[in-house]
Order: structure tokens, then sequence, then C-alpha cells
């Protein structure tokens, strides 16, 4: 049976001495396993194709029961060279793909999520936003194509609006568990009942909310490096409580997520 589809390339490693295995995600089709016989040699129909970043156009023979489809032919839809110009695009654009791979599963459409990770991937190449920004906008899409989007402008429990930050120093009561934000009396509710629970400053939910909203364009040019710092320390924490893994790539973040008292004891 063969299949076309556009992918994008979440790992890849040698197999032999001239072929690759690579694991795709496919809009169509989820998770893909690709034997790409004689990637290395020049002859090859995807010769110098199979990089990551970049949006491809692949055909494969895909057989029921096998570990491995046959990569047939490859084509480059969009080359995204900025990424590998800057070290942190270029390890924004590795967590976006460490993200992505957790989520994906085999004949599983992610139209979505491959959508999310495509604009996500071309915000890095072109370079107009920080990656912190730029990663932490797409890992609050990742959530809500999970449906796992946390609760940042309302009540978890009882849906009720949160009342705006009174001050710089304003606190929120936010639980991963519970699904967010929680007003006073459900937080009580939810301590009664065990939930774990931190403060998170109300500022940084309501930058969070609307980084949900309407992505990075929405805060560029006023959020300052510290306020960027807590947000992506904050959604870090609400990550790895729901993924119950913890990519790689987020080592260093996650720490960041507990020096600012988001880690649950």
């Amino acid at each position: 049976m063969q299949r076309t589809d556009r992918a994008l390339i979440l790992r890849r490693f040698a197999y032999g001495e001239t072929s690759l295995v690579v694991h795709v995600l496919s809009p169509s089709f989820g998770r893909v396993h690709l034997l790409a016989k004689g990637a290395y040699r020049p002859s090859s129909r995807y010769y110098a194709v199979l990089d990551l970043f970049d949006t491809l156009e692949l055909e494969w023979s895909h057989a029921p029961g096998r570990e491995l489809d046959t990569l047939r032919a490859g084509d480059l839809v969009r080359r995204r060279r900025g990424i590998t110009d800057d070290l942190a695009r270029y390890r924004a654009a590795l967590a976006a793909l460490e993200l992505a791979a957790l989520a994906a599963q085999e004949g599983q459409p992610l139209r979505g999520l491959f959508a999310a990770l495509e604009l996500a991937l071309d915000r890095l190449a072109a370079g107009a936003f920080p990656p912190s920004l730029v990663l932490g906008g797409f890992e609050l899409e990742f959530l809500a194509e999970l449906g796992l989007a946390p609760a940042l402008d309302r009540c978890a429990a009882c849906g009720r609006s949160a009342p705006p930050a009174t001050s710089p120093r304003a606190s929120s009561v936010f639980s991963p568990g519970a699904g967010g934000r929680l007003c006073r009396r459900c937080a009580e509710a939810a301590r009664a009942s065990g939930r774990r629970m931190f403060g998170v400053p109300t500022r940084t939910l309501e930058l969070a909310a609307e980084l949900a909203r309407g992505g990075p364009t929405a805060l560029v040019e006023r959020i300052s490096a510290q306020d960027l710092e807590k947000v992506r320390a904050f959604v870090v924490r609400f990550l790895e409580y729901h993924l119950e893994s913890r990519p790689k790539s987020y080592r260093h973040a996650v720490g960041l997520a507990r020096s600012a008292g988001y880690a649950t004891p």
C-alpha cells in the first residue's frame, strides 16, 4: 500500500552504513516509522532531503504489522535554515519536536498539532520573536490540542471569571491536577480534598492567557525577559505534571520552574 503525505522529522538515526531510520509526524497518519534505504547515497531519491525542521513531501510503502515502512521518495516543501543559525532557536525547535514526539501515535491523524508545529518552526526560522516566547506559545497550543489546556483566566472548578491582578505582587492559586487556576472558595475545597497546588503571580497567568489566545504577536513588544521566564517556568511545570515524562531538552526549564517555586512537594 502506497502512502503520500507531508511530514516533519521527529527523530532520525543511522541504520547500517548508508541508510537511515526516520520517525516522522504526518498530519494524516500520525507517527510513522520509515526505513530510508541508501539515504546517504547521492543517487538516492531522497538524498539530502531528510533534515530536521524542514517540511517534506514523502512517499512510502505501508504494510500493516511491520515495524518499519519503506520510504520510496522524498521532496523538500519548505526549508528552514534560519533555525540552525542560532543556538537558542535550535534548542527551542528541538524541544518542540520532542513534545510532538511524545503525543504522536501511529495511525492517529494529528492535523492540528502538525499545523501548530509548522507554525512554531516558521516563527523560529524567521527570528522575529524570542525563541522562548515561540516555544511557550507552542506549548500552550500543544496542551490545547491534547485537551489539556489550563484554565488561566477563569476558575477551573466552577468556571467563574477570575478577577484581574490588583497589584504587581498579586498571586493566584493554581493546581495542575484540578486543571488550572482556582478561585478562593474552590481552592479551599481542593486543599481539603488533598489536591496539590501552588501560588503563581496573577500577572504571569494573565500573560499566559494572552499568549494562548494571540500567540507571540500578542506579547512580543511588551513582555519583559523576567516575565517571559516566569511564564515559561509555569507552563513547563504544567506540562511536566500532565505528560508524566520529561523531554531531555526540558531539563534546564524544569530547573527554572522549581527555582520559581512551581514544583509541588
